[in-house]
């Protein structure tokens, strides 16, 4: 296939996003993989096709074993895309992620974050490296170097629009702790829990005292008074941003910033996303007026309403 074909198939395949999970998302992911390893053949140069295909990688996988499996072959993709695009930060960037999240191997963490902010990287992802450098730091045991990086990250962020990402990390970063368990309740500061505290928590969302958005496992939940359901990681990723600013309006643009970075992603994704959130939403909740007084649809985006308590855990 020529290059003006695959890109076609790119925008269709895009189009295409499948938002539930099971046999359908597996064989979209699948249909990614093989599209991406194709690009790959034709442009070896352009860093997007690495960074994507690695990005699927870590979606895919129906077990551990898998999981683990596919983080190397990300990890090893990553690499190929920074010689084969040296002069490019977002193989570099993702990378810096990557090792921070799967092994903790702080060096490299800031060589590759070092060389993503050397070669340009701005806008909202460079807010976020700034903050996984400061991580990096602190667990090396310089601490006034990763508050350096903390404030170089507050200022950067002129508008405030990542402050729950840097409130994430601040909190990382003082409890000298490599994955607790954090919990956010609206206008609140941000705190740490034990898993006990976690699960009498998901208790109280079942007796409908509250509602909890679990982001600490790899699995990821909402527990509310009627179910706990299962979301699929982008599903869960939107509402634990809606729910970190609720009663604020939050727009279609920065939520496809803060869930797809600078990722391509379809005009309609968000809207699919959101569709599918407040079926799941019903279903944990028991109600049926979700998109009137839940998740409700403003002028320029979407706004969290609920009436009880929101918890969201993440790591």
């Amino acid at each position: 296939m020529t290059k003006e074909e695959l890109l076609n198939w790119e925008d269709d395949w895009l189009e295409r996003e499948c938002v539930d999970e099971g046999d359908e998302l597996y064989a979209w992911l699948e249909e990614g993989i093989e599209l991406y390893k194709k690009l790959i053949q034709v442009d070896p140069k352009e860093s997007r096709y690495f960074v994507t295909l690695a990005e699927l990688y870590l979606q895919w996988g129906r077990d551990e074993k898998i999981r683990k499996g596919n983080y190397h072959s990300a990890s090893r993709l990553l690499k190929q895309a920074s010689i084969y695009a040296p002069t490019k930060p977002d193989a570099f960037y993702h990378l810096s992620f990557i090792l921070a999240d799967e092994d903790q191997r702080w060096e490299a963490v800031l060589f590759y974050a070092k060389e993503a902010l050397e070669k340009g990287i701005d806008g909202s992802k460079r807010i976020k490296l700034l903050c996984n450098i400061a991580l990096a730091y602190a667990r090396l045991g310089y601490t006034q170097q990763a508050m350096r990086y903390i404030k170089e990250a507050s200022e950067t962020d002129q508008i405030g629009e990542h402050r729950w990402f840097m409130e994430l990390y601040m909190d990382r970063i003082k409890k000298g702790m490599t994955k607790p368990i954090l919990l956010k309740e609206q206008e609140n500061e941000r705190k740490i829990v034990s898993k006990r505290e976690a699960d009498k928590l998901k208790d109280e969302a079942i007796d409908g005292k509250c509602i909890v958005l679990d982001l600490s496992a790899d699995e990821k939940y909402i527990h509310a008074s009627k179910d706990v359901v299962r979301l699929e990681r982008k599903e869960a990723e939107i509402l634990g941003y809606l729910m970190e600013h609720q009663m604020k309006s939050c727009s279609k643009r920065s939520i496809e910033q803060a869930v797809w970075h600078d990722r391509p992603v379809s005009s309609s994704a968000v809207k699919r996303y959101i569709a599918s959130l407040r079926r799941k939403l019903a279903q944990a909740m028991g109600r049926t007026d979700i998109s009137d007084h839940i998740l409700v649809t403003t002028e320029d985006g979407y706004v969290w309403k609920v009436d009880i308590p929101s918890v969201v855990l993440r790591k």
